[in-house]
């Protein structure tokens, strides 16, 4: 598309005009028709680097936001997001192409602050526009839902009020399995069914506990509450990292002065307009 021309053209002429192993550094300035991209002339410049390229291979998995894609090198996985905003934004389709970008855009931005709080995730680097360059991981078939505050199915089955701020952070463990529709589970289960080990299990809560923990208080500088987060992880020579993408199809954000509701599922289901979340989001979590 002309969006996608607009970052990708200039690089790939760059990449044939340099040396082998040559490094080039690409600004891009802010199109006033694209308001919400980011602006790398004031933020940041794309290195390109001859020996760095790599190409999209298979596709190894498609959900809802984003695609998964083999490269030539086996360790490493391009995380692409996808630009479609769902049937009920329809009517303004001028914005479509941006989504992928916004994502990415937070994806990267997330992935980077837990980083530097020693947080083991699978980011890399930011490959263009809208992919990531992630590791490769071995999947653990288990989500870890951390909430802060009562919403969605928590209320239902136990019902407490939405919005009751909990005591304390109340952590699930979700079996990642689409035709049980994600049951709930235990410890207990997840070893007697193989799923994962006592160790890694300790580890997965160590690791989502202080996620949730950094990711508080980095939304609340923002006048955001974490009311809950879904996180998921994966194995890689021996080690449990964080993986998939924190955007916001997988947590709950209320904001502080109007308590409006930031809900992920009205992102992952479809069931509203959500374009503007997404631009307010956006601008508020890079802020």
């Amino acid at each position: 598309d002309i969006f996608s021309s607009l970052i990708r053209d200039p690089i790939e002429r760059a990449k044939t005009q340099c040396k082998e192993n040559e490094k080039i550094h690409i600004f891009l300035k802010r199109s006033s028709a694209y308001p919400f991209c980011r602006d790398f002339s004031r933020q940041e410049s794309v290195t390109v680097a001859k020996n760095e390229t790599l190409r999209c291979g298979r596709l190894l998995y498609e959900g809802r936001s984003k695609r998964v894609y083999e490269t030539a090198d086996s360790g490493k996985v391009f995380l692409e997001f996808k630009s479609e905003f769902p049937p009920r934004s329809s009517g303004r389709q001028g914005e479509k192409p941006v989504k992928s970008v916004m994502l990415c855009d937070i994806a990267e931005h997330v992935f980077q602050y837990l980083q530097s709080f020693r947080i083991p995730t699978h980011f890399q680097r930011r490959y263009d526009q809208d992919r990531l360059l992630v590791g490769k991981l071995d999947m653990i078939p288990l989500a870890i839902v951390v909430r802060n505050i009562a919403a969605g199915s928590l209320c239902t089955r136990f019902d407490v009020p939405e919005g009751w701020e909990l005591e304390v952070p109340v952590i699930e463990l979700i079996y990642r399995n689409n035709q049980l529709k994600y049951p709930l589970v235990n410890e207990t289960h997840l070893l007697a069914f193989g799923v994962s080990t006592p160790e890694e299990i300790r580890t997965t809560m160590r690791i989502a506990t202080k996620t949730n923990a950094v990711l508080r208080s980095f939304m609340e500088r923002r006048k955001l509450r974490l009311v809950d987060i879904w996180l998921e992880f994966g194995r890689r020579n021996g080690e449990i990292l964080l993986g998939d993408a924190i955007v916001p199809d997988t947590m709950r954000l209320l904001d502080m002065g109007t308590n409006e509701l930031y809900d992920g599922s009205v992102y992952r289901l479809g069931i509203g307009d959500y374009i503007d979340p997404y631009v307010s989001l956006h601008r508020r979590i890079l802020s």
